[in-house]
């Protein structure tokens, strides 16, 4: 995840917050300012967690407060855009398999002017349905499930660092739920785009129109 880290960049994207004083802190203060544990510093630095100095020989680890912030905080936002990048992928080959449907006989396939007047009906009674307040556009309900999801996103993305903490996991156990959780982000976005396409309505009651 350390390839491409600019430190310099980093810094000036994510400065410490106004009244934290920079300072040198050593492995267990790093620890405790990322709010993660003593060994999960261990698998940080294999990610390239900026050092000043390795302890070596009975000398302490040496870090900057504002460098390790400043990673930490790129750390998060580069693994929301994985995240992300492997949802959209996801989301692209599904549109490749959307119109692949061999439950349709070629004999009942509808002839472009059928399918117009046929979408203009739907367009008429949805419109006097959403008029009348049975339906809203299925954008407005989007908008709202996408703030949800991106608080459960933001839940998820810092929930592995409090189990390491809470629970003093080992660094597998923490690859393990790391790898639970994005997969749990991207089976969340999935289905949120399979639920909710754009431009369509969705029913606010549900009416028995049989009489």
């Amino acid at each position: 995840m350390s390839v491409g880290f600019d430190l310099e960049a980093a810094l000036r994207q994510f400065p410490l917050p106004n009244g934290q004083e920079d300072t040198t802190v050593n492995r267990r203060q790093c620890a405790l300012a990322l709010n993660v544990s003593e060994p999960m510093i261990t698998r940080y630095l294999e990610q390239g967690l900026p050092v000043l100095s390795r302890g070596t020989n009975g000398q302490a680890y040496e870090f900057r407060l504002a460098e390790v912030y400043a990673w930490k905080l790129w750390r998060d936002e580069e693994s929301r855009q994985e995240t992300a990048a492997a949802e959209d992928a996801a989301m692209q080959m599904r549109l490749l398999f959307r119109n692949d449907d061999e439950e349709v006989p070629a004999t009942q396939a509808l002839t472009a002017k059928q399918i117009a007047e046929e979408a203009d009906a739907d367009y008429r009674r949805n419109r006097a349905a959403e008029l009348r307040g049975e339906l809203t556009r299925t954008e407005r309900v989007r908008e709202l499930f996408d703030d949800v999801l991106s608080e459960f996103r933001q839940q998820v993305t810092t929930l592995v660092d409090f189990a390491e903490m809470e629970f003093s996991l080992e660094p597998d156990q923490v690859e393990k739920m790391q790898r639970r959780c994005d997969a749990a982000l991207t089976g969340a976005r999935q289905r949120f785009e399979q639920t909710f396409q754009p431009g369509e309505v969705t029913s606010l009651a549900r009416r028995d129109e049989t009489g």
